[in-house]
């Protein structure tokens, strides 16, 4: 039995609104607004507790430190004094913005993970995410290594390889363009990678860039080793991508045998679609539980809006192992209970026998969600079998202990109110930056 476990990374101190986000409607539409760095990360731990008092895996990424002055020395900035700071936020405020920036919070973003018994090699493969679309994000690929390393690394079947190269045709950005389809036991497994151009000649009129290519799809189903008879390769609608969707976990999701999609979610799609229908049905023996929702029951602006599609579903361990047919749960933002079609359509799916979605729960993010990150945005899954998961190291595996250490620390650390302008002050920089250091002192 393989079984996913859950790793979100804690929102940092420095958690701001800069608008930095490519696509991102919810990012740029809350650009410079008064952030709150403490609730961001209290919002978050209790998320990501939620999903651990449902017996699922729960893991917790400590945040990396901000800001990373040397990196806007590198792009000729003075960090010197409270003077320079100030200068650099009036001279290059994208710069300035995406050195103090939390985004690695979504930890979504984080890498790509192929289980491995979908590999040939039968070896679990990662590969962090380059994030080279985006200011704030790219660079983060250094820093989360080393934690993946440290949770994952000393397993004997486990390769995490080097990001793709940094270079505009291997744009990637993780698993939130990627999805894993698989029987009721997790040992066969369908890969979905989602794309937004084919091409640096793709003839769409892009409104926003397309931030995971073909090419980088491609190599990371290659390097993983992955069978090409279960591996598809499905591109974005441009239509969508113009409305925000900006990842494919915007616009569609999944959880082993279910598969929930707008119908705009993707391009010219439907024969790959029915072909990954039927190739399911013949490995396993079980029909495929494919949902596409229609725009006349969910609008994509109400889609992007509600982050409905980028609810997080996970399946209770105790029901997995019950030997009955085991039943999900919807993590959904509190803005699917709030907006009417997507209310209508949760209740639906719950109420309909034809889907496995027994329970909803709504959750507060509201600081994620106006910087564009919803519940699945905030996690990373990796499949592993039983006995692998009781042999991961215990040090933030997410507990009742832990997440009243956390919150207590969040309380005392972090601040209420950020803005910008703020963050221009040299010595608040530097207690922020310590913020980190103390928490790695004290968890790590």
């Amino acid at each position: 039995m393989f079984t996913e476990i859950n790793i979100d990374a804690l929102v940092g101190p420095t958690h701001h609104f800069g608008g930095l986000g490519v696509g991102n409607v919810a990012s740029q539409q809350h650009a410079y607004r008064t952030s709150r760095p403490r609730e961001a990360a209290l919002e978050g731990l209790r998320k990501a507790a939620l999903i651990a008092s449902l017996d699922v895996p729960q893991y917790l990424f400590l945040p990396p430190t901000r800001p990373r002055l040397t990196w806007l020395q590198q792009l000729g900035l003075g960090v010197d004094s409270s003077e320079q700071l100030s200068a650099a936020l009036h001279t290059a405020p994208q710069a300035f913005s995406a050195a103090f920036s939390s985004a690695f919070m979504w930890a979504a973003n984080m890498a790509t993970v192929s289980a491995a018994c979908d590999c040939r090699d039968h070896r679990l493969h990662i590969t962090p995410a380059n994030l080279i679309s985006s200011w704030h994000r790219a660079g983060e690929a250094a820093e989360r290594v080393g934690e993946l390393d440290r949770l994952l690394g000393s397993r004997d079947d486990c390769t995490i390889h080097p990001p793709l190269s940094p270079i505009v045709p291997l744009r990637d950005e993780g698993a939130a363009n990627h999805m894993r389809l698989c029987d009721a036991t997790g040992k066969i497994g369908f890969n979905i990678f989602v794309y937004g151009d084919a091409s640096e000649l793709d003839s769409h009129d892009w409104k926003f860039l397309p931030r995971q290519t073909l090419a980088a799809c491609q190599a990371i189903a290659r390097r993983h080793q992955l069978a090409p008879q279960r591996t598809f390769f499905l591109q974005q609608h441009p239509t969508a991508i113009s409305a925000g969707v900006f990842h494919n976990d915007v616009i569609a999701t999944s959880h082993r045998s279910l598969l929930i999609h707008h119908e705009l979610a993707f391009h010219d799609a439907e024969q790959q679609l029915q072909r990954l229908g039927e190739s399911f049905r013949q490995a396993t023996g079980t029909a495929l539980h494919r949902l596409e929702i229609p725009s006349s029951e969910l609008p994509l602006d109400e889609a992007v809006r509600s982050y409905f599609f980028n609810s997080q579903i996970v399946t209770p361990s105790a029901s997995a192992t019950s030997g009955q047919t085991p039943r999900m749960v919807l993590i959904s933002p509190q803005q699917c209970s709030d907006i009417a079609s997507t209310r209508r359509l949760i209740e639906r799916l719950i109420a309909s026998s034809d889907n496995p979605i027994e329970e909803v729960h709504y959750v507060s993010l509201e600081q994620s969600m106006a910087g564009g990150g919803g519940p699945a945005c905030l996690r990373l899954r990796v499949p592993l079998a039983q006995g692998e998961i009781e042999r991961l190291p215990s040090r933030l595996r997410l507990d009742l202990r832990l997440e009243e250490r956390l919150a207590a620390a969040i309380e005392r650390w972090y601040p209420e109110r950020l803005e910008l302008a703020d963050l221009c002050n040299l010595a608040y920089a530097r207690e922020l930056s310590q913020v980190s250091i103390n928490l790695q002192k004290k968890f790590q």
